[in-house]
C-alpha cells in the first residue's frame, strides 16, 4: 500500500484550496481513501492501490466516493481499449515528438498555480509520425505532473493550443473522429486531472470549422473552458500570468521547452 508521502508537499495555501473547492479533509482523507480501496477490492479490479495513486482520483471528483470509483474504472477501461495508445507507454518512445516542440509543458505554474501544458500541432510532420505518437506524449506528460508536482490535482492545468503553422494536413489527421473521440474520452472522464480551460491561439480562418465540429463532443463546463482567443467575433484576453514573466519570453528562453526524457 502506498502512503500520503505526496500531502506533505503541498503548501498551506494549497491545503485550504483543496479544502474549499475540493471538500478534501486532512483528518478524513485516510478514511476516503481506505473507503475506495475497498470498493475498488469488492469489484477484483486490477488496479494499482497505493494511497498517493487512489487520492488522484478523489481529489478529482472532489471527494466523492461514487464518482472517484468511476472515474478509476474508466481509467483503467480506456487503457484497455486503446492498448495501442497505452501500452509500453514510455517518455524515450516519443522523444521525436518533445524534441520537435510539439508538446511541452512550461517550468512554472501560473498566478493561481495551474500547470501550464503547451501543443503545437503546427511543428509536426505528419509524414514523420503519426497522430499516435502525440496521443502518447500527451498522456505522457498529463502523468508526469500528477506524479511529479501533486499540487496540480488541486490546482488543475491550462492546455495552451498554440495553432501557428496549423494548416489542412495537420487537420485532416487531428481532427478524425478516431482523435477527437480518444482525446475528448481522455479528458473526460477518464483521467484524474483537472483541465481549467483550453486556451487557442493564432488560430488560422479555417479553424473556425473545426472548433464547431469539437464543440458539440463537449459537456456544457467543458465547451465553456474551450476558449479560442483570436475568435473575431468573441475576443478574449487570455486568463493566466506565468509567475516567471511574460509567457513570450519564457518561450523564448526554453526554445520549446524540451520534456522530460528519462525512463
Amino acid at each position: 500500500m502506498g502512503s500520503d508521502l505526496n500531502m506533505i508537499e503541498l503548501s498551506p495555501q494549497t491545503l485550504e484550496k483543496a479544502f474549499l473547492e475540493l471538500n478534501e479533509q486532512p483528518q478524513q482523507r485516510q478514511n476516503a481513501i481506505t473507503e475506495l480501496r475497498h470498493r475498488i477490492q469488492l469489484q477484483s479490479l486490477q488496479g494499482c492501490l497505493a494511497d498517493e495513486f487512489l487520492l488522484r482520483f478523489l481529489r478529482a471528483k472532489k471527494f466523492n466516493q461514487d464518482n472517484a470509483f468511476r472515474l478509476y474504472t474508466n481509467y483503467y477501461i480506456l487503457r484497455l481499449r486503446y492498448p495501442d495508445i497505452f501500452n509500453d507507454l514510455r517518455p524515450s518512445l516519443v522523444e521525436h515528438v518533445f524534441q520537435s516542440g510539439v508538446v511541452c509543458r512550461l517550468p512554472q505554474p501560473d498566478s493561481e498555480g495551474r500547470a501550464l501544458i503547451y501543443f503545437r500541432p503546427g511543428l509536426w510532420n505528419p509524414a514523420e509520425w503519426s497522430t499516435n505518437d502525440i496521443f502518447r506524449a500527451n498522456v505522457l506528460v498529463i502523468e508526469e505532473l500528477l506524479l511529479s508536482w501533486p499540487a496540480v490535482q488541486v490546482h488543475g492545468v491550462i492546455i495552451l493550443v498554440d495553432l501557428s503553422g496549423f494548416s489542412w494536413r495537420h487537420a485532416i489527421n487531428l481532427v478524425s473522429p478516431w482523435f477527437l473521440h480518444r482525446a475528448v474520452h481522455f479528458l473526460q472522464g477518464s483521467s484524474p486531472v483537472r483541465v481549467k480551460a483550453v486556451h487557442i491561439f493564432n488560430s488560422p480562418y479555417m479553424f473556425s470549422k473545426i472548433y464547431s465540429t469539437l464543440i458539440p463532443l463537449l459537456k456544457p463546463k467543458n465547451q465553456a473552458r474551450l476558449l479560442n482567443i483570436e475568435n473575431k467575433n468573441k475576443a478574449r484576453r487570455f486568463s493566466f500570468t506565468p509567475t516567471s514573466g511574460d509567457l513570450w519570453k519564457t518561450l523564448g528562453h526554453l526554445q520549446f521547452f524540451k520534456v522530460f526524457l528519462k525512463e
